[in-house]
């Protein structure tokens, strides 16, 4: 009899223990798959322009699809002879008309719908990691990029769009570039308008200003994350760490400003490849596992809204009303239900 009562015990306080492990299965939301857009190669990254949709396809190179109607329009398997090999991300200048991709660690550019036959010079070296783009005029753009080299680390520089003798007119990298060297790689960097936050891998995250497009950033302080900063989202209020296996951290801008180094981990359990946010919702890409959701309302204490098992998810990206999750599969359009 003895036995069997802490047998039952032993039942009812696992039964205990892992109810408050979950979720309140009537608090989680849910998702509805509006669309799918089944695209060539794997879906790495997707950058929005209004209805237009430029997609890092990896070894596919890059599709341009329009989502509401559901067309590609174009597609690139190369820059001029440099054939693509694995893209894994894009971004796409409005202003300059440009297309940037990062095709095996190599940032390229070239002018969208441009007939060049020669291979573009590509910007840093082989080892580059993400990249930003910012321009404000035309005939202008300002990169930003890390590099998981410690010895090159966080690098910028400018371009003009300018005549050259006996060759034509060109873009032309100018002679006020920098560059910052710290002591461990630098994974990924994220800008809100006034702050670039840098992941650095085993050392956590840097925080940096700039004051206009283009100027050198001024470092703030650096904050150590639970596991290794492998990718960052930052917002007007705080910033939002992928730790991989680690699973999450949010770090206020305070904590840097003041010195405080108050983070705040969550999604210990999970293993967290990249965040996206839009007012309160967090979106959190997990590979084979999906996406999950969070309500971060309250982003001290992000809580659980649901594991969804989408497909293998690289990274996902708030557009409009919808949530788009770069998968394996491709683009998928998602509907989140609160």
């Amino acid at each position: 009899m003895i036995n069997i009562k802490i047998k039952l015990i032993t039942i009812f306080s696992y039964m205990i223990l892992f109810s408050c492990m979950q979720p309140d299965q009537e608090e989680l939301w849910s998702i509805t798959n509006e669309k799918s857009i089944h695209t060539d190669g794997f879906a790495r990254d997707v950058y929005m322009q209004g209805d237009t949709a430029f997609v890092a396809a990896g070894q596919s190179g890059v599709q341009i699809w329009n989502l509401e109607t559901e067309v590609l329009i174009d597609y690139y398997e190369s820059f001029g002879t440099a054939d693509f090999q694995d893209v894994g991300r894009v971004y796409y200048d409005n202003l300059n008309s440009l297309l940037f991709i990062m095709d095996q660690s190599k940032i390229m550019f070239d002018e969208y719908d441009s007939t060049l036959f020669e291979a573009p010079t590509p910007i840093g070296d082989s080892h580059n990691e993400d990249f930003l783009v910012l321009s404000d005029s035309e005939d202008t753009f300002y990169i930003y990029y890390v590099d998981r080299d410690a010895g090159d680390g966080f690098l910028w520089g400018q371009y003009n769009y300018e005549e050259i003798p006996f060759i034509g007119e060109i873009w032309q990298r100018q002679d006020n570039d920098g560059q910052i060297r710290p002591s461990s790689p630098m994974k990924a960097l994220s800008y809100n308008g006034t702050h670039i936050a840098v992941a650095g891998d085993q050392l956590g995250v840097y925080l940096y200003t700039i004051s206009a497009n283009g100027q050198s950033p001024n470092f703030i302080s650096r904050i150590d994350t639970e596991g290794n900063a492998e990718n960052v989202t930052i917002l007007e209020y705080g910033l939002f760490v992928s730790c991989d296996d680690a699973g999450a951290n949010y770090i206020p801008i305070e904590s840097f400003t003041t010195g405080t180094g108050d983070s705040y981990p969550f999604a210990q359990d999970l293993t967290v490849d990249h965040i996206a946010v839009k007012d309160d919702v967090a979106s959190l890409s997990l590979g084979s596992k999906g996406i999950a959701l969070y309500d971060v309302s309250n982003p001290l204490e992000p809580e659980a809204k649901g594991i969804f098992p989408i497909g293998y998810a690289y990274r996902t990206l708030f557009w409009k009303d919808y949530l788009l999750a770069c998968t394996r599969e491709g683009i998928e359009v998602v509907k989140i239900e609160k």
